[in-house]
């Protein structure tokens, strides 16, 4: 896999940057952390429970680490906008940032809606599952749940994520969307094309199991990967989605 090559040739290859990750209580957020940590950023913990954050946090601390929790409500352009002032203000940088939205519905208890029931729950992304708690279950299995309405939610919350990371990324920078639907993947790659020339790459990743998914975001945020910006890559070949291998010639 790639990271693995990544991390063969510098055991800490995000050594020194900081790395925002929004919908990291759990699922493939959480495991996006982790893996980042492990390769030596610093990393920010945004979701709107604050309990899983934390503890997250502290397994990072403990590992040796550095990590901050910081509850956000990632529907709220004011609480995302703090957020990255937060992220600055802890460590002085922002460099990368992977955007989870499948698990940004509001942080208010009355956004519930009781008749989410087990066939919702079976139409739902696994990370989406994994990762919410008993007060968000519902609005995140809104957001969460296959129709085009929902991934129109979840593109904007990329946008407004989107818009204060890299007004905050001020000698380039990586942006990695997980799953975001295809209007967020348009959004991803109608992004990456404003700021070709500028340093900052924005890229999807879709589909595979956390640790696949964690291991393309590291991959994606180093250096090795910085001819690649305006894809959607599906882990663990990362191969660009929906693009055919090329044929040997003669074929």
């Amino acid at each position: 896999m790639a990271y693995e090559a990544v991390h063969e040739a510098s055991p800490e290859p995000l050594q020194g940057r900081t790395v925002l990750v929004t919908g990291a209580a759990g699922g493939a957020g959480a495991a996006v952390a982790w893996a980042l940590s492990r390769a030596g950023a610093s990393v920010v913990l945004a979701a709107c429970d604050a309990e899983p954050l934390e503890e997250q946090a502290a397994r990072i601390g403990a590992a040796g680490g550095h990590a901050i929790a910081v509850r956000t409500d990632l529907t709220d352009q004011v609480a995302v906008r703090r957020l990255v002032e937060q992220t600055l203000g802890a460590f002085g940088r922002l460099d990368a940032a992977c955007n989870d939205t499948a698990c940004s519905g509001t942080c208010d208890d009355a956004a519930c809606d009781a008749s989410c029931d087990a066939s919702c729950d079976a139409s739902c992304d696994a990370s989406c599952d994994a990762s919410c708690d008993a007060s968000c279950d519902a609005a995140c299995h809104d957001a969460a749940c296959t129709d085009v309405a929902a991934n129109d939610e979840r593109a904007r919350g990329l946008a407004l994520a989107m818009r204060y990371e890299i007004a905050s990324m001020r000698t380039g920078g990586s942006i990695v969307n997980l799953a975001p639907g295809p209007a967020g993947i348009a959004l991803t790659r109608a992004t990456a094309r404003q700021l070709a020339g500028s340093g900052i790459r924005v890229n999807a990743v879709t589909a595979g199991g956390p640790d696949e998914i964690a291991g393309a975001v590291v991959w994606l945020c180093s250096d090795a990967a910085t001819h690649i910006t305006g894809e959607t890559l599906t882990p663990p070949s990362l191969r660009p989605a929906n693009r055919p291998r090329k044929r040997p010639a003669g074929r």
